[in-house]
């Protein structure tokens, strides 16, 4: 099992590296509602100290699929295809991603992902609380 390293833990900015992407599958995660752990599963929020969002990767190797739908309470989740290519299942119906796609699913939405191709499929997912965001552009920042 891999670590996640906390390189800076500032009052204004976090810094964490869960090393190399291809590392991923050295990760475990073990969700207490679960029996079995996660393999290439990790969750970063809690090392970055967010106070927003969360945020996690997971690797799924070939031909692999999480075995279980689940829903959030409050949480909308995205999920970033960052290698590789699969399916994700939303409320039964299908749809194939592939390296470069992104799928927001609602928390109500009954969600799970599979990988029956030939190749690892990398993914990056966010999670934030529905209708909390304040404007989708980049006028939130500013020059100081």
């Amino acid at each position: 099992m891999s670590e996640i390293n906390i390189v800076a833990n500032k009052e204004n900015y976090s810094v964490c590296s869960i090393g190399k992407l291809d590392d991923l599958k050295e990760f475990t995660y073990k969700h207490p509602l679960l029996t079995e752990a996660m393999e290439g599963k990790v969750f970063v929020g809690e090392a970055l100290n967010t106070t927003s969002m969360e945020i996690s990767l997971q690797s799924l190797l070939a031909e692999q699929e999480i075995p279980f739908d689940h829903k959030h309470k409050t949480h909308e989740e995205v999920y970033i295809i960052l290698k590789g290519k699969g399916r994700f299942i939303v409320d039964d119906e299908v749809t194939e991603v592939s390296e470069g796609s992104m799928v927001r699913i609602a928390p109500e939405a009954r969600r799970r992902w599979s990988n029956p191709y030939d190749q690892e499929l990398l993914v990056m997912v966010i999670q934030a609380v529905k209708n909390t965001l304040k404007q989708h552009t980049v006028f939130d920042g500013y020059v100081d």
